[in-house]
This record gives structure tokens, sequence and C-alpha cells, in this order.
């Protein structure tokens, strides 16, 4: 006997023929359609519940804070549930859960008055009633709230606050059982509170405005640059000892004078000897001022104090006590107390914006320093030019001696396109235009020690 062909065919008949059945007897006599007009009901409201469950878990709180803090008052609901999301969620499960044991009780008394009280008759309306519940209370109404969580959540709002008054009695006693558990769980499980962004979200937040048209490339770039510069060092954006341009304090006036006309600076630092014995700052402007009355000004006695920093130094505090102190330039040492290099405001700045130009500036097409430890750079350039602006030794694999171009046709296996990138060392070369078949520029970013570190155990853990 086929076993398996009987029971399709009964679950296949059976239906049609309570259908026919059903159909001798008429529905508004059994009161069928009062109580579909309920399950339809009960399906809608767990739609609601649903979807207010999809819109206040998936809305934009900054935007919606805007509102309210603007005035509006259903923004300023939509806070309140925010804020007390708990016992809001715990209403919506509630309603949920009663609407969907509803509609399932409204269907089964349906489906027994219809077509009576068999097995046949329970599985069918089972099924039947389990897609209509999934499709119109859950899965249309929460992926249509979803795409309209914010207009939706302030539309709920009102509803929401009502509901969790009017269960507040349940609503506490289940937020109560909850919280317990929670608190039970965690005496087992070692669970630190995690930020509700982090760092790496943010900067894919970035890239993810930056692909929808929100912004463009350098907003997103001067937004990352901001990320960036907390964990910037001083020794990152300082000009290297051999690129200072420094006065001798044992120089006539006359001397120094002829020095300065070939500067575009507006300060520099004054030495004595040597540059590890840097003994103040001059403003250059007041020393032509002083020169002009008496020749024979006295240079130290114009000396702004030094201002000297550790290479390791955040960028970010040194500009908040350099402020306070209104220096402008700092000297930078090393542990044996050599002069490496000094940093200025407008190094700090430049690591925002990328660099920045004055009037009487040569403009470098070849070499522009981004910010956020970034640079573009033309291939025509060598490595070892390079890596000297940069402030950098050549990363090993990297000759010197090599065109920028060369080592990128070596390292892509075809011919690269544009944002086609590569890492070399501790460089990340990514190709900014090729025009003709051309590599005209590439991008140039030094990975920071701690992502080389991260990248270094996710090799180890793969």
């Amino acid at each position: 006997m086929d076993t398996d062909g009987n029971i399709w065919s009964w679950l296949w008949n059976v239906p049609q023929k309570a259908l026919f059945a059903a159909a001798d007897s008429p529905a508004a006599e059994k009161g069928v359609a009062g109580l579909t007009l309920l399950f339809i009901l009960f399906v809608i409201g767990g739609g609601f519940f649903g979807g207010a469950e999809s819109a206040f878990s998936a809305m934009n709180k900054i935007r919606i804070k805007a509102k309210a803090d603007d005035g509006n008052k259903r923004a300023k609901g939509v806070m309140y549930i925010s804020n007390n999301f708990d016992r809001a969620l715990t209403t919506l499960l509630i309603g949920n859960n009663i609407t969907h044991i509803a509609a399932a009780s409204v269907a089964t008394v349906i489906a027994t008055r219809l077509f009576g009280n068999t097995d046949a008759v329970a599985l069918w309306c089972t099924i039947i009633s389990t897609m209509i519940v999934f499709l119109f209370s859950e899965m249309i109404p929460k992926s249509f709230a979803n795409d309209r969580c914010d207009s939706l959540s302030l539309l709920f709002a009102a509803p929401v606050r009502f509901l969790m008054k009017l269960l507040t009695p349940l609503v506490s006693f289940f937020t109560l059982i909850s919280r317990g558990f929670t608190k039970l769980t965690e005496r087992f499980m070692k669970h630190e509170k995690a930020p509700s962004i982090t760092e790496d979200e943010l900067y894919d937040i970035i890239d993810t405005i930056e692909k929808e048209g929100v912004m463009n490339e350098e907003q997103g770039d001067l937004f990352k640059s901001a990320l960036d510069f907390s964990d910037t060092r001083a020794r990152d954006v300082m000009t290297m000892r051999q690129d200072i341009v420094a006065i001798d304090a044992s120089l006539p006036n006359a001397q120094i004078i002829d020095q300065i006309k070939n500067t575009t600076h507006s300060r520099l630092p004054v030495y004595d000897g040597d540059l590890d014995h840097i003994i103040g700052t001059l403003q250059i402007r007041a020393f032509i001022r002083a020169y002009l009355k008496n020749p024979n000004v006295r240079l130290r006695g114009l000396l702004i104090p030094p201002y000297f920093v550790k290479p390791d130094a955040l960028i970010d505090d040194l500009l908040t006590e350099m402020r306070q102190h209104k220096f402008y330039l700092g000297v930078v040492r090393d542990a044996e107390m050599h002069t490496v290099g000094i940093i200025t405001i407008e190094d700090f700045l430049e690591e925002l914006v990328g660099e920045i130009w004055d009037e009487d500036d040569v403009v470098d097409n070849d070499f522009v320093k981004l910010g956020g430890n970034r640079f573009q750079v033309s291939t025509h350039l060598i490595c070892g030019e390079v890596c000297e602006k940069m402030g950098i030794p050549c990363p090993q694999g990297i000759n010197p001696a090599r065109p920028i171009l060369s080592l990128l046709l070596e390292k892509f296996d075809k011919m690269p396109e544009e944002d086609d990138s590569v890492t070399v060392g501790d460089l990340e070369f990514t190709v900014e235009d090729v025009e003709d078949g051309k590599i005209d520029h590439v991008i140039i970013r030094v990975i920071p020690e701690d992502e080389q570190t991260a990248s270094a155990d996710d090799g180890q853990e793969a």
C-alpha cells in the first residue's frame, strides 16, 4: 500500500470536500463573517506591533534627537521610547504575541465552523493562518517599516506610549523578570558593555555615505583625518631635522636680515652652536621692526622661549597646550636631548585639511601632503626621495633609487585601474589618476603601527 500517496491525496481532497459542504450551509448563520473581520483586525494589529518594533530599532536617533531639540512633540515622544526602550520593547512583544495567538485561535474557530473539527482541517488551518500571520503581521510590515523607520517612528510614538501606560502592570512584571535574568547571567558570564559604535564602524559609515552621494570624497577624507588626528604623534607631522631652517645666534644682524630675505617663514628657531641647542623662536616681523629702529638690536632679547616636545607626544594634546601657552612652534627632541625636528600649529591643521599654501610658497604638485599620513605623489619621483619627504626610512623591499611607477608596475599583476591599491612594507599605494594607460599620481598612506600589528595578528590567527 502506498502510504505516502494516500496521505497527500487525503490532504488534497479533504479541503475540497469541506469547501463544497460549506457551500450548502451559509457562513453568515455560523457567525463566520464577524470572526473573519476579527481575524483581519488581529493580523493588522500584529502588523502594527511588528512594524513599530522594526521602526524604533532602526530609526536614526541622531536625526530624531535633532527634531526633538527643535521642539517637535512627536520626536520627543520617540526619544522617550528610545530612552525607555526595554519597556517599549516589552510592550510591543506583549501586543505582538497577543495578536498572533488571538489570530491563530480565531482562524481555528472559523475553520471548525466551516469545515468541521477534523485533523485535516486543523492541519490546513495551522498552515494557512501561519502563512498569513507571517506575511502580513511580520515580514511585510517589518520590511516596510525598516525602509521608512524615521517617519513611521514619529507616527507610532503616541499609540506606543499610550500602550506602555495601559499595560504598565504587565510591562513592569515582565521587565523585572528580564532584568533579573540578565543580572543573574552576568554573574556567570563576563560581559563588558560595548560602545554603541566603534571607530572602525565610523569609517564604514563615512565610506557608505560617500557612496550614497551624501558627501564627496574630499569631505569624507576630512572626517577620516579628524578621526586619525587624536592618534597622530609629533613624529608623524614634524619637519625633519635636515629640513629645518634656523638662525645661528652668533651671526651679526645684517647677515640675519639676508637670511630672512630668502625665507617665507613667519617664525624661525634660533640656535646657539648647533640645532641641539635651540634657545628660542624669533618672530620675523618683530625682528625687522626692531632692526629698522636700531640695527644693533640684541637678538636674544626678542626670542620667545623654546617649547620642547617628545616625538611620541599626541598632537591632539600638543595643540591644546600650545594654544593655551600661545606657542606657535615646538622643538621635537628625543630622549638624548637631540633635536629631531620642529612642529608648528600649521602642521596640525595640515594634518586635517592637507597642505596649506601661502602666497609666497612654491607649490610642489609632485608631492602634496593630504593629511592623515596620506600623500599625493607623482609616479615619476624616486622612492628614496619620496620617503625622505615623508620623513620615514625606505621600507624593506623597496629600492630607494627606483621610480614609483616602476615599483607599481612590478607589484600589480596587470595595468592597474583607478582606486586599485597595493601594500609594500608599511606603505599603501592607491592609484589615483590613470589617463591613456598612464599612471600620473598615486596616494601613499603610511600605515600606523597599531594597524600593522592588528593585520599581523589576523594573519597569525588565519
